[in-house]
Formats: C-alpha cells, sequence, structure tokens
C-alpha cells in the first residue's frame, strides 16, 4: 500500500511538472524571458524534492511497462530549467559597483572641471589681448591725428649748430612748438633730425613702454665757404679726363655707403652764400688799406671755388638732385633757417596721418550710417529707401526735401513719366519747384525751389558724365 502510495504521488508530480512545462513553453501566453526564468527554477526545484524521496529499486518493480512516458517528462526539467542565466553571468553583464567604479566617475569629473578651468582662462587670456590691441590700435591712431601728433615728436640739433650767434632764433622756434627737442651729437656733424615716439604696451609685462623711431629726414647746415669748396670738390670728381663719369657724393655729404641715400632724406641749408659770395667779389685792395698787415682767417681764404660761375654752380645742383635726391635751400638769415626747421617739423609729424588718408579708398565720400548703401531685398524691400537717398546725396539737399520729393513721386519710373508729359524744357525743369516740405524744427512749410529741381531734372535726364549739376558750387 505504501508503495502504490508513493506511485499515487509521483503521477500527480509528474503531471503538474507536465503542466507547468507545458505553460512555460507555450506560444499564447506571450510571456517574457523573465517570467521564464522565475518560474522554471521553481518546477526543478519540486523535481529535484520528488528525486530525493523516492527509492529507485522500489521504483523499478512497481512501475508497470505500460506507462513508461512518465519518466522522460521527468527528465525534461533540468534541460528547461538550465536556460536561465548564472548568477556568475549576470554579475558580469551587470556594469561594475564599488569603489573603483566611484573613484574613476570622481577622476573624469575632475580632468573634465580641469579642462574646462583651463580653457575658460585661454579664451579669458585671449580676450585681454586682444583688447589690449585694440587699446593700441586706439592710441597709435590718436598719435596721427594732425591736433596731436606734434606732441609725439622730438627734433634732434647737433651741438655744433649751436655756435653761431644767430642760433638763438632757432631755439626760440622750437620753444614755441608741442614738440620737444635735445641738444645731443649727431652722427652727421651740423645736422638736425626728428624722432618719433611710439608706445607700445604689448612689449613690456610691466606696463606702457614708451620707444622712439628715427625720421627718414635729416637737414645739414653748411657755412657758404664749405658749400662751395665741397661742391667745386664733387665736380672735379666728374670732370672730363676721367674715365668714369660719375659723381664721389661723399665728397659732398658725409655718408659712408649709397644705401644711406635711399634710406634718408637729406637736404642741405646754405645761410648768406650771397652776402658772401659778393663779399669775396669786392673785398680788393680796400680791406688791405683798411687792415694792413692782418692776416685773414683760413674760411675766407680765396680759392677755386670762388671762381665757380652761376652756371657752374646750378649743373653742380642739378648733379646732387639726380644722383643722390638731395635738394639744397639757400636762405639769408636764421630767422628763415628756423621757420623751415618748424615747418619741416609739422610737416613730419603729419605725414603718417596724410599717408593714412590718402591710402583709403574713396576718402571723398562723408561718413555716415548708411555710407555702404541700402540692401534692396529680392521682393523689393528697400527700393523706397535706396530713391530717397539718391535723391539726398545731392548738394545741400536735406533728408525732409529729399522725403519730399519722393513723397510725390515714390519711384524713378514716375519721375521720368512726369518729365515726358511737359512740353518745354524749363517745365520739366520747374516741375518739383511747388513741392511744400515742412521742416522738422519749426514746422514751416516752404517750397524745393527751381535750383534743386533743376538738380534733380539734370540728374535724372543728362547722359553726360561730365556735367556739373550744381554750378554754385
Amino acid at each position: 500500500m505504501e508503495e502504490c502510495k508513493k506511485l499515487d504521488a509521483l503521477d500527480r508530480t509528474s503531471q503538474l511538472v507536465r503542466r507547468a512545462i507545458t505553460w512555460e513553453i507555450s506560444d499564447s501566453e506571450g510571456g517574457s524571458d523573465i517570467e521564464l526564468q522565475d518560474s522554471v527554477p521553481v518546477v526543478s526545484h519540486v523535481a529535484a524534492g520528488v528525486w530525493d524521496h523516492l527509492d529507485k529499486e522500489k521504483l523499478e518493480t512497481c512501475i508497470s511497462p505500460g506507462e513508461p512516458k512518465e519518466l522522460p517528462l521527468l527528465t525534461l526539467v533540468p534541460q528547461v530549467a538550465s536556460c536561465s542565466p548564472s548568477p556568475e553571468k549576470k554579475k558580469k553583464n551587470q556594469p561594475p559597483k564599488g569603489p573603483r567604479a566611484v573613484q574613476t566617475k570622481v577622476k573624469d569629473r575632475k580632468l573634465e572641471r580641469k579642462l574646462q578651468k583651463e580653457e575658460k582662462m585661454r579664451k579669458k587670456k585671449q580676450y585681454e589681448l586682444e583688447k589690449e590691441r585694440r587699446k593700441e590700435a586706439a592710441a597709435a591712431l590718436k598719435s596721427l591725428r594732425p591736433d596731436q601728433c606734434m606732441k609725439y615728436m622730438t627734433v634732434c640739433v647737433d651741438p655744433g649748430l649751436l655756435e653761431d650767434p644767430g642760433s638763438d632764433a632757432l631755439l626760440g622756434a622750437l620753444d614755441s612748438l608741442e614738440c620737444k627737442y635735445h641738444i645731443e651729437p649727431q652722427a652727421v656733424p651740423h645736422s638736425i633730425t626728428w624722432k618719433r615716439d611710439l608706445s607700445s604696451s604689448m612689449s613690456c609685462m610691466d606696463g606702457p613702454q614708451e620707444k622712439a623711431e628715427d625720421e627718414r629726414e635729416i637737414v645739414l647746415l653748411l657755412e657758404p665757404w664749405d658749400f662751395l669748396r665741397r661742391l667745386y670738390s664733387l665736380m672735379q670728381s666728374m670732370s672730363p679726363g676721367k674715365q668714369q663719369n660719375v659723381p664721389d657724393l661723399t665728397r659732398m655729404l658725409p655718408f659712408s655707403s649709397p644705401k644711406d641715400y635711399c634710406a634718408i632724406s637729406c637736404s642741405v641749408a646754405v645761410i648768406g652764400l650771397d652776402a658772401y659770395q659778393w663779399y669775396n667779389q669786392h673785398r680788393g685792395h680796400q680791406q688791405e688799406a683798411l687792415n694792413p698787415g692782418q692776416e685773414e682767417a683760413p674760411g675766407f681764404q680765396p680759392g677755386p671755388e670762388l671762381l665757380m660761375t652761376e652756371h657752374q654752380i646750378q649743373e653742380a645742383l642739378v648733379v646732387l638732385q639726380l644722383w643722390s635726391n638731395t635738394g639744397v635751400l639757400f636762405l639769408e638769415t636764421w630767422q628763415e633757417f628756423a621757420q623751415h626747421i618748424s615747418a619741416m617739423t609739422k610737416a613730419i609729424a603729419q605725414s603718417p596721418y596724410k599717408k593714412q588718408q590718402g591710402n583709403q579708398p574713396f576718402s571723398f565720400c562723408a561718413d555716415g550710417g548708411w555710407a555702404s548703401g541700402v540692401r534692396v531685398q529680392k521682393d523689393g524691400m528697400g527700393l523706397q529707401q535706396a530713391w530717397l537717398r539718391q535723391i539726398q546725396q545731392l548738394n545741400r539737399t536735406s533728408p525732409a526735401m529729399a522725403a519730399a520729393i519722393t513723397k510725390a513721386y515714390p519711384s524713378p519710373q514716375l519721375l521720368l513719366e512726369a518729365y515726358r508729359e511737359c512740353g518745354t524744357d524749363k517745365e520739366k525743369q520747374l516741375l518739383l519747384s511747388d513741392i511744400l516740405v515742412r521742416s522738422e524744427e519749426n514746422e514751416r512749410e516752404r517750397r524745393i525751389g527751381p535750383d534743386l529741381s533743376r538738380r534733380v531734372y539734370l540728374f535724372m535726364i543728362s547722359t553726360n558724365p561730365e556735367l556739373v549739376l550744381d554750378l554754385s558750387a
């Protein structure tokens, strides 16, 4: 009886296993993999418990030969249960959790913050450098303006020029200028040079640093006797008897190499040449009678240079101008020389500003917000504004006058049609004269007038590009 009870329990268990397996693998329910994994281990646990409580020897004797199909079903339970992943595989598929993962995330965040901070500092430094460049460019442009450029100029005077009593006029003229002047030895004796102060805020980290730039111009002051002696020596180097007919410029100008003549714009000033020549031509025996036995100064010793004619002097000046680009200025007094130095100082100070103004394209255009023109869209938006600006560009045409004309004739085509309807040229010229214009200040009305009406007519009708519209300009 006990064995039969065990067999009945085995039958019920096999039916339970069969139903569970059929429900798990059925397609009609559409269960997920999670349900299969949750239910299969329960079935395998029940089957395992059954196998533990049965005795294999008694089971073989009690089972009839007609019921061998129950056991293979029990053997399917381990196969279905083996489809679920093991806990080790689950651990491998899950992301790592623990102190190492937290440390890695913290390091990544620190690195990201560090990179962001470095990028922010780089942008800030770049912005500061750009700001300094703009500031320096604005200061450079300010130093070029005519009202500011003299403050950055320095006149360098050689001490040899101050040996003459008339040099007080030169110092007085330099004192009246807004620039500075220094008395220091020059590379060329008895010369005057110029320097321009340039402020550079980018060259030093401590602050702005001043540096000077030498100008190309140099003025050489020569005594009359020294000038004639050098000029005569220059012409002797070009005498027809010599093989090469190239002047020796070093006899006239104290420059070491020909490159200096290209890098420097030199000019020579001579004070009192006519008086010196007249004096040497008329002193003769009268001076000997007035000063018997007195020796003449070495500078006034008569020589071959005094025999040079006016034609020879002019020929030598042409040679000097062509070969060394050097001009000679003849003056009578030190006062004229001081005025010449003052004028040259102002011209040198304003030369960068004038050069910059000359390099700008269309420098004759008036400054304004609409100097670049009016943009016209594809749908015609902007044509009305362009027509208004065309009228406003005429001389002595206010925005109110241009607006009144464009209001009466909204397009150039309408104005041309109105001109065609007029019979005579006088009617065409006076077509716009009676249009009323309301002033914005006092709100008074006035007419366009015949002058602007005539200029608009010529502007619209004439095909001559050389025609002057405004005869009073």
